[in-house]
């Protein structure tokens, strides 16, 4: 392999989720939720709190910004950009996978710039295939961790970009070969949280019981309506082959709305919401219906690109939104968002009453 490949890969990344329509056509479904407006929310909007803990770790706001980028020298300045942003509103960051700094450590910078700020929650990312392909064991998560001065580690799972991928790696069989590596993990080096994270397809609720079985603390659903990885491969692949076969799966994926209902009616750890949140509103309706936080990456990458300030305007804005929706709804802080009604309907409800029904 050529690291050179994966390091133009990155940077091909970057560039059309920044100039390129990289999102879904069909919606994550939040728009089937309604939340009950209160006319009387006896609360001040002033006083809301928006604090919670993810993974024991306090956040000012149940918001992360999930794994975007490394792995090439330019996306040091964006995780720069990100860490300084989410340093000041104490929120949490993930970065983008670090395969590119596990096989090529020259490249680790791009990733260890974190180290610099004040994070509350940093979150790594390795891929769950190359566990398999690879033989990836606990000492290479432990590599991982380190670099970034990690708090918890996100194994992604991407079969849709791994299959349209002319140099992808589709092995999934035998996956719960992590259920050992993460134990061993613990064992051997720390007890933090290890968190399943789809890439834009979403968890079945099949899935979710599989993932508590191998061992996941957590799981980021990252479901479709936000970024479509199938669209950003049709821009980047040349090959006319595989760029036929992505224009076919475009808008493939569970919608990210039935996949965080799918996901915390089976699962006993915590649940991240992802996957098209691009609102406050977003993010009260993903809290009520049972995450415990959300994550959001495609705007931020994009503000990254012109700096921390805008970051932080991005992020400010989703907050204040949520804010507002918990005053409009009566609810103080994030407990009460968490018991707040709601009501399902239109194709959200179709998705849910055929699964109930099979």
């Amino acid at each position: 392999m050529d690291y050179r490949d994966i390091h133009l890969r990155k940077l091909e990344h970057i560039l059309i989720c920044n100039y390129c329509d990289v999102e879904y056509r069909k919606s994550t479904l939040f728009n089937a939720i309604e939340l009950i407006h209160r006319g009387v929310p006896n609360c001040n909007l002033e006083d809301i709190d928006t604090t919670t803990e993810l993974f024991g770790r306090k956040l000012d706001a149940p918001l992360i910004v999930t794994g975007i980028t490394g792995g090439h020298p330019e996306a040091k300045e964006i995780n720069r950009n990100i860490a300084e942003a989410v340093e000041e509103l104490n929120l949490g960051m993930g970065v983008g996978s670090q395969r590119a700094a596990i096989v090529d450590s020259s490249v680790a910078d791009s990733y260890e710039i974190i180290r610099d700020y004040n994070i509350p929650l940093v979150i790594g990312n390795l891929g769950a295939v190359n566990f398999i392909e690879d033989r990836w064991d606990e000492d290479v998560i432990e590599r991982a961790v380190e670099m970034i001065e990690g708090d918890a580690m996100a194994i992604h799972f991407n079969p849709l970009q791994e299959a349209i991928q002319p140099e992808g790696d589709t092995n999934f069989k035998g996956i719960k070969i992590l259920k050992d590596v993460i134990s061993r993990y613990k064992r051997k080096y720390r007890d933090i949280p290890f968190i399943a994270k789809e890439v834009g397809e979403g968890f079945s609720r099949e899935d979710a019981v599989v993932l508590e079985e191998i061992g996941f603390d957590g799981i980021d659903v990252a479901g479709s309506g936000g970024t479509s990885w199938a669209m950003v491969e049709y821009y980047r692949i040349k090959d006319k082959e595989f760029k036929e076969l992505s224009e076919r799966f475009l808008d493939w994926g569970i919608p990210t709305a039935v996949s965080l209902f799918y996901v915390k009616d089976v699962f006993s750890g915590t649940v991240i919401a992802s996957g098209g949140i691009r609102s406050g509103v977003d993010m009260a309706k993903s809290i009520a219906v049972g995450a415990h936080c959300c994550g959001v990456a495609l705007p931020v990458l994009r503000a990254a690109l012109k700096g921390s300030k805008e970051v932080v305007k991005v992020l400010e804005r989703m907050i204040k939104e949520l804010k507002t929706t918990m005053f409009l709804i009566g609810c103080e802080d994030i407990e009460a968002l968490r018991r707040a009604k709601y009501i399902v309907k239109g194709e959200l409800k179709e998705w849910l009453d055929i699964r109930v029904k099979d």
